[in-house]
């Protein structure tokens, strides 16, 4: 088995982090759905949409890094 390089193993642990702060907030707004204020639930998209694109730029930086470093 290689070796994982030390940047490569912190980009997957954020990614991890970010993809799973993204499914509790998916899984709070599934659940708000229909039942809190509009404003409410508009903050709630607005915290899961900002939580996806986090978790979509780490999921970018990680892939950058793999191709740029081939590990």
């Amino acid at each position: 088995m290689a070796n994982i390089c030390e940047e490569k193993a912190r980009l997957v642990s954020e990614y991890e982090t970010m993809a799973k702060k993204y499914s509790v907030a998916v899984t709070e707004l599934q659940q708000r759905m229909g039942t809190s204020a509009k404003l409410e639930y508009e903050r709630i998209a607005r915290a899961a949409d900002e939580a996806r694109v986090k978790s979509e730029q780490a999921r970018l930086a990680l892939e950058q890094h793999v191709a740029a470093h081939n590990c």
